[in-house]
Order: structure tokens, then C-alpha cells, then sequence
């Protein structure tokens, strides 16, 4: 029975995650909170399966799970596009994101090797961008540093899901930058009249992200 649970929970889960989608757009005539909500329903049943059964791979390839995550990201984002109202860019794109990066993880963790980047070109990529959209945040909004930490954090776990391994001392140095890094955004936030709540998350991002890197992997390691 066990080796149906993959593709059983899966097909509960789009089917019911389809009916939520398609009754929202009926009752409000809304596209983006009502791909969300059929998404948000769909992945207890998939996650369900992944985790009843001991190799789900097999009934669920994950370059297949991957480029349907990818593709819900993206259909979602251009939901809050035309959507009407419209939903704030950062708001699609965070929202997006949540969706997508499951799938990423199921990814990784099962082999689909479809990232052309090394690990440490992959960090460092993941990186920069996340940098912008801290450093666009006292412009754009703190969602903006919500995201560039998600990214950023995203980016360093799958290199060390890969192979990247630092040290205990760089583990330090990159906690020691992080609140240095942090305490100067708010400084340099607080000296040029910045909004105050977007330059706290950028510079509070910038703290907690080594920190957080450190204790995930620690506990990776230690499972």
C-alpha cells in the first residue's frame, strides 16, 4: 500500500487544490488569492506522501516536482499582475517564492541535479541578489528584505546541501559581519532619515542570516 501513498496524496491534493482554485475565481472573481489558497491545500497532501513513503522519487520524479513548483511560482506571480486589484509586486514575488522553494528542496534532497552553478558560485549568486533587495529595501519596502534574506539563506543551504562546508572559525567571522553589517545599515539608516521599519529588517536580515545558517546546519549535522 505504501508505495501508492506518493501518487495517491498527490492526486487528493491537486484535485482538491484545482476545486479550491476554481471556486475562489467563481465566488470572488479573484485569481491570485485563489491560485494561493488551491496551492496552500495541495502541499499538506504531497508533503504527506513524500514523507509516508521511503523513496518517493520514484512516483514522484523531482525534476517533475521541481518545474511544477517553478511553473506555480511563476503562474502566481503573474496572477498578482493582472489581478485586480492588483497585488503589490514583493508581495507576488515573496508569495511565489513560498511556493516554489519547497519544491527546490525536494529537489536537492532527492538528486535532480538541473543547476548548472557549483556550490560556491551558487552561494555567491544567491548572494549578490539577496544584497540588492536588502540594500532596495529603505527605497521599496521591508518585504524587500524579507525576500533578499529568504534568497540569500535559500542560496547558502543548497551549497551546503552540496558540498559547501565552512569552517568553524569562517562560521564566526560570518556572524561577526553579519551584526557589524547590520549595526551599520541602522546606523547609516538612522543618519540619512531612512524608513525606519525597512532599514530595521535590512539590517536585522543582515544579523540573524549567518546565525541562522549556522544553526540549521549544525542541526543537519547533528540529525
Amino acid at each position: 500500500m505504501s508505495r501508492y501513498v506518493p501518487e495517491i496524496s498527490l492526486v487528493t491534493g491537486v484535485f482538491l487544490g484545482l476545486s479550491a482554485t476554481l471556486s475562489g475565481v467563481v465566488l470572488t472573481g479573484r485569481f491570485f488569492p485563489s491560485l494561493l489558497f488551491g496551492v496552500v491545500v495541495c502541499v499538506p497532501f504531497a508533503a504527506f506522501g513524500v514523507v509516508r513513503s521511503e523513496d518517493p522519487s520514484e512516483a514522484l520524479p523531482p525534476r517533475i516536482i521541481l518545474g511544477i513548483g517553478v511553473a506555480l511560482g511563476g503562474l502566481l506571480l503573474l496572477a498578482g499582475l493582472v489581478d485586480t486589484p492588483r497585488v503589490p509586486f514583493l508581495s507576488g514575488l515573496l508569495a511565489a517564492l513560498l511556493v516554489a522553494l519547497p519544491t527546490v528542496v525536494y529537489a536537492t534532497k532527492f538528486g535532480a541535479d538541473v543547476n548548472p552553478l557549483s556550490p560556491l558560485q551558487t552561494l555567491v549568486a544567491s548572494g549578490s541578489v539577496g544584497a540588492l533587495f536588502l540594500a532596495a529595501a529603505p527605497l521599496v519596502g521591508a518585504l524587500s528584505a524579507v525576500i533578499g534574506l529568504l534568497v540569500g539563506l535559500s542560496g547558502a543551504l543548497y551549497a551546503q546541501a552540496r558540498g559547501f562546508r565552512p569552517t568553524y572559525r569562517q562560521q564566526r567571522l560570518g556572524m561577526v559581519a553579519g551584526v557589524l553589517l547590520g549595526l551599520g545599515v541602522a546606523s547609516f539608516g538612522l543618519a540619512m532619515r531612512l524608513p525606519l521599519g525597512a532599514t530595521t529588517a535590512s539590517a536585522g536580515a543582515l544579523v540573524i542570516a549567518p546565525s541562522l545558517f549556522v544553526a540549521l546546519t549544525r542541526a543537519q549535522r547533528s540529525a
